[in-house]
């Protein structure tokens, strides 16, 4: 039988309120399936090398990037078959089964640019899902350590990851796994509301009925898109998605 293990990693002085509640739809889903499960608090940050891990203290979003491949990879040296990441604020409000490849998930951003919607179609490591024999892992650990070590803080947040899984996803494509996707914040608005033509955008840049959606943790109490949700919102629309109700607006053919 092919051994899993699921991963996640939070600041441990911030996991409360409704991230709370999509660490527990993973860790649920992780027991339901027989995959194991561990959890790292701020100590994930120590897989990073000294130098790069100082050079960019400030931007724990980076170094958890890498830190996350690095704790993957001595996972599966120990013998797991398999490792599942999954962030701290991706809910699964929908039981599946991991396919049998090695994967990234898939973020259909959705979003306002110059007076008309816009669907920005990427790939994400909010969902990240290795095999043993991975050639993908050691390489995205090897170029995005380089790139680190290169690069002048403070980069971009996603230098090292949706920016660059996307450029190299577009010259030669990794696996993707349509079911895990993420939510902007105007999508988030739709769905507290009316859904309509943003719901619609994020439903058709997928290609299989939504399971999961990384909510964007960073957008709480953020203005975006002439929206800005507070915890409240995110606990409504937790509930929605969980209990099934806005869950079947994100379904293929709905």
């Amino acid at each position: 039988m092919t051994s899993t293990i699921v991963l996640q990693s939070h600041r441990s002085d911030r996991l409360d309120g409704w991230v709370a509640h999509c660490v527990a739809s993973v860790r649920d889903w992780a027991y339901r399936h027989g995959f194991g499960y561990r959890w790292l608090d701020d100590a994930l940050l120590d897989y990073v090398p000294d130098d790069l891990r100082l050079r960019y203290a400030a931007q724990p979003v980076v170094l958890s990037d890498l830190a996350r491949l690095l704790w993957a990879q001595q996972v599966l040296h120990e013998g797991a078959d398999q490792v599942i990441w999954c962030d701290a604020d991706l809910l699964i409000f929908r039981d599946f089964a991991p396919r049998d490849h090695e994967s990234f998930g898939r973020e259909c951003w959705v979003q306002h640019s110059n007076g008309r919607l816009r669907s920005y179609r990427k790939i994400h490591n909010a969902w990240l899902q290795c095999r043993r024999d991975s050639v993908v892992l050691p390489f995205y650990i090897d170029r995005a350590t380089a790139l680190l070590a290169r690069a002048e803080a403070p980069v971009v947040p996603q230098f090292i990851g949706p920016k660059l899984l996307t450029a190299w996803h577009n010259l030669v494509p990794f696996g993707v796994e349509e079911r895990v996707g993420m939510l902007s914040p105007l999508v988030l608005a739709e769905l507290l509301a009316t859904p309509g033509p943003a719901v619609s955008a994020l439903r058709a840049g997928h290609g299989d009925s939504l399971c999961a959606l990384n909510l964007s943790a960073s957008y709480e109490n953020r203005s975006a898109d002439g929206v800005c949700h507070g915890s409240a919102e995110f606990e409504t629309v937790i509930q929605g998605l969980t209990e099934g109700d806005l869950a079947a607006h994100l379904q293929a053919g709905s």
